[in-house]
């Protein structure tokens, strides 16, 4: 054979897959076509079997938005199951430089309203009180520490709002009642068999490693630590692991206990949600001890009317 005969077979030969590949393309084309209009179909289908589950049927015209901003308590109650270990001075030099940048930084958020651990009903009236005596220079806060005179008022009169919004609420204990004064957890658990059940995570060391890093980080630091999606999550498993065992089968002052947690972060929610003017565009801004976070940032986040922002964004730059 000559050269000219292989050279027109080859030639063939390549005209012949290059048919080949393109038949397969367009095959493959006409599948995915297919697909989509018959996932399609199915989607109509389903719409007009079940119109209720249009997602946007109950959506509002208008949608604030919602950022819960998680903080350890500048001046700690000491309210809490774990009691700080570490100090912590808000009003040294540093720390307040360090709260003018922070300040900066979530100012860039642009909240229309400012809302704080303060509850609604009885502390609002006097916060605003002294908040409106603050602006014009007749209460000085520079010598109280709480995070609401040190986040909220200066970041409210930085912004240039009129009052700030106290948005927390008490919830009732509902659940058993004990001898408190001689209540013995740990004897009452290990009575039932629900001791070791109820420690296998080491809550408390947690606790104590993120109460210590206050101390090395600056302001902004360790609040970016404190608002990571996880570390919040690891915090609300607290809830949902010990304390919910305790007294199952038996009295549930556990179940009762997380159920009181849950109570008062919707009330807060519900106070957030009044709150609100549907007819402008709110940005609201919460500045709560960072275990209420998790809860108060699924209720948004579950909410049709609110979209959440994640105060990582602004502490993170």
């Amino acid at each position: 054979m000559n050269k000219t005969f292989y050279h027109y077979r080859n030639r063939n030969s390549m005209q012949v897959r290059i048919i080949i590949f393109g038949i397969i393309i367009s095959a493959l084309l006409t599948s995915c076509n297919m697909q989509n209009y018959q996932a399609k179909q199915k989607e109509n289908l389903e719409q007009k079997a079940n119109p209720i589950s249009d997602p946007d049927v109950f959506i509002g015209k208008h949608k604030a938005k919602a950022m819960v901003l998680g903080v350890f308590h500048f001046h700690n109650p000491g309210l809490d199951s774990y009691k700080p270990k570490y100090a912590f001075n808000i009003l040294e030099r540093k720390r307040q430089e360090e709260l003018e940048i922070l300040l900066k930084q979530i100012a860039e958020y642009k909240p229309t309203k400012i809302l704080v651990e303060w509850d609604r009903i009885k502390d609002d009236s006097i916060a605003n009180e002294r908040y409106l005596k603050y602006l014009n220079g007749t209460f000085s806060i520079d010598d109280k520490s709480n995070e609401v005179y040190q986040l909220g008022f200066k970041l409210a009169k930085k912004l240039g709002h009129k009052k700030i919004y106290c948005s927390d609420a008490s919830a009732e204990w509902f659940g058993v009642e004990l001898d408190w004064d001689n209540y013995d957890v740990e004897a009452y658990l290990k009575s039932k068999g629900q001791y070791e059940k109820s420690t296998r995570y080491d809550f408390q060391s947690f606790y104590e490693l993120s109460d210590s890093l206050k101390t090395v980080q600056t302001l902004t630091e360790h609040l970016a630590m404190l608002n990571s999606p996880k570390n919040r999550l690891k915090d609300h498993q607290a809830y949902l692991t010990d304390l919910i065992l305790e007294g199952a089968g038996d009295n549930y002052l556990g179940a009762d206990g997380v159920a009181k947690w849950y109570r008062r972060n919707l009330r807060i929610f519900a106070n957030a949600y009044d709150f609100t003017d549907f007819d402008r565009e709110e940005r609201l801004l919460l500045i709560y001890g960072s275990g209420h976070v998790w809860q108060l940032r699924q209720f948004f986040m579950d909410s049709p009317d609110f979209e959440y922002i994640e105060p990582i964004e602004y502490l993170i730059k």
